[in-house]
């Protein structure tokens, strides 16, 4: 029954993203690769024809509106695609960052019944106070104003009932569009439709356990503590679970509201610098970064602090994602295409073809010569990893989800400070991380460090050498050495190959008919037809109709 059930919602979910789907305009997606239900629940689906006002809208803006109308899911997808300059074009992109997450609150009842089950006691027996109107409200969860005992103000954020098996339901669903782009479109396997549906299920799982964003927040909080220019707000524990979070009331004006900036009295280009200074500490120093850094998570508060809030999604710069990005500006300064190359090789950048590869350097050569000799402080370095994507993007290349995910933030992270100072050059704020990285990695104690770890590496692979090589011989004496081969450009032969063993098969198969029936009418057998036997009769008639078949089929191919 359970399985039944599962079956049920999942054919009663899909029904509703056809239909949105097919209400926004894609209907036409939907017909081209067969995404129409089976025959068996096709009276299910009652698709209505796109929307008069919709039609006045782009492709872009239509494919927005449907991702949020299908709730949280989707809105979260299209906001990690919306980090893809690999995968969508400018348009797609700037829309789907608009992507709004609002949906009407739930009862307070819900509210009520959650926390018990999460925090076992009734909300009267844990808060001093609780408002029961949200202050925000999302598809996710809601986020309500209490007071905790010992008298701190405090947010708390409850998740929507069921909203776990609606996203789990909704899941699946994308897996298994996944597993059907890469099976039946052919352009699809250049950017891993399964591998990105599983990258995505990883971060949106995540965004349902709150104890992820809790243990986020609290390094963000070690992280800035005692800082004089930014607060994180406080966790406690006690009152969070997977399904609630409880954190530190935190009131401030949206930093990209200038206009209430200006009329309390702030001084703008302090909390851009403020701001820059924050994020790139977090990136250099911290190598733990906020993914999300859209006005909407960052406020102003009173004394002038920058507030970051939601901490649902974030970043690590490991140490040789961080060597390698210095490494590419080293190789750029001292025009070295080929230590460009393997630096963006080692950081997962990736074109399969030989011709594009040899176009990527072409378009790299031109980019290092643009930026050649010049003085870091004079290198826009959004700019600079702009144009590197573009290019790879433009090559067909594929781009690892973590340097998309550093480039849009970065990207959003100086829009908005040039929002707030239009004089605002981040070249000034990166200059003294670059020389600082630098001057370290021509000091005395770097060089040895690199090259004891260099020696190291070595020695472990001496030591294991033997080992390695014995495994591969006795794999191979015992006959389970395995090889992989990849055939390119054999699609179309393995197709004709298909459809003439299918004939061939055919054509056997008429031919024993043939040859049977003939048989079986020299045996004179009964029960017959004007003294023919009547098995021999239908053995030719068979024979005859697949025969007929067979030949409108080659004729209808255009192939005899």
């Amino acid at each position: 029954m359970r399985l039944l059930d599962k079956e049920y919602a999942y054919v009663k979910r899909y029904r509703e993203i056809v239909d949105v789907m097919v209400k926004h305009g894609f209907g036409y997606l939907v017909d081209r690769y067969g995404l129409r239900p089976s025959r068996h629940f096709r009276g299910w689906f009652k698709t209505k024809p796109i929307r008069e006002q919709l039609i006045l809208l782009s492709e872009a803006e239509r494919l927005r509106l449907a991702l949020e109308e299908l709730g949280p899911t989707f809105i979260k997808f299209g906001q990690i695609l919306s980090t893809r300059r690999d995968l969508l074009s400018e348009e797609f992109i700037r829309e789907l960052s608009k992507l709004q997450d609002s949906v009407p609150h739930y009862g307070f009842s819900e509210v009520e019944k959650l926390i018990k089950k999460e925090l076992g006691k009734n909300i009267d027996d844990i808060f001093i106070s609780f408002n029961p109107e949200p202050i925000a409200s999302a598809s996710i969860g809601q986020v309500h104003p209490a007071k905790i005992p010992d008298n701190r103000d405090v947010v708390v954020k409850v998740m929507r009932p069921g909203i776990e098996k609606i996203i789990e339901t909704d899941l699946a669903i994308l897996l298994s569009l996944a597993r059907f782009a890469e099976k039946h479109i052919k352009e699809s396997k250049i950017f891993n439709p399964v591998g990105m549906i599983e990258e995505f299920s990883r971060i949106i799982r995540q965004e349902i356990d709150y104890t992820h964003e809790a243990r986020n927040a609290d390094r963000f909080f070690l992280n800035f503590k005692g800082s004089t220019t930014v607060r994180i707000p406080e966790i406690f524990w006690n009152y969070s679970t997977k399904r609630v979070l409880a954190m530190e009331y935190l009131e401030g004006i949206k930093i990209s509201d200038i206009h209430q900036l200006e009329a309390s009295g702030f001084d703008k280009k302090i909390i851009s610098n403020n701001f820059v200074n924050a994020y790139l500490k977090m990136i250099f120093e911290d190598n733990f970064y906020h993914a999300d850094p859209h006005p909407g998570n960052i406020f102003v508060a009173d004394d002038g602090k920058i507030i970051f809030l939601d901490f649902g999604m974030t970043g690590y710069i490991d140490p040789v994602l961080k060597e390698n990005l210095i490494n590419l500006i080293i190789a750029m300064q001292q025009n070295d295409i080929d230590s460009f190359i393997e630096s963006l090789t080692e950081m997962g950048v990736v074109v399969d073809v030989e011709t594009q590869a040899n176009l990527l350097r072409y378009r790299l050569e031109d980019i290092i010569n643009r930026y050649y000799s010049l003085d870091v402080k004079f290198i826009d370095p959004i700019m600079f990893l702009k144009d590197i994507i573009d290019v790879v993007i433009k090559s067909n290349g594929k781009i690892p989800t973590n340097i998309m995910l550093l480039s849009k933030s970065l990207i959003i992270m100086d829009e908005l400070s040039r929002e707030l100072d239009p004089d605002h050059n981040i070249a000034d704020f990166i200059e003294p991380y670059a020389s600082k990285i630098f001057h370290e990695r021509t000091s005395a104690s770097y060089i040895i460090k690199d090259t004891r770890k260099t020696i190291w590496n070595f020695i472990r692979m001496v030591k294991t050498f033997p080992t390695r090589v014995n495994h591969i011989l006795t794999k191979a004496e015992k006959g389970t050495l395995k090889f992989e081969l990849e055939h390119r450009g054999l699609d179309n032969l393995i197709e004709k190959l298909d459809i003439v063993s299918n004939r061939l098969s055919f054509s056997i198969i008429i031919a024993s008919l043939i040859v049977g029936s003939s048989l079986i009418i020299q045996t004179g057998m009964s029960p017959g037809l004007l003294g023919v036997p009547l098995l021999g009769i239908l053995g030719f008639s068979i024979a005859g109709f697949l025969g007929m078949g067979l030949l409108f089929s080659i004729i209808h191919s255009g192939k005899w």
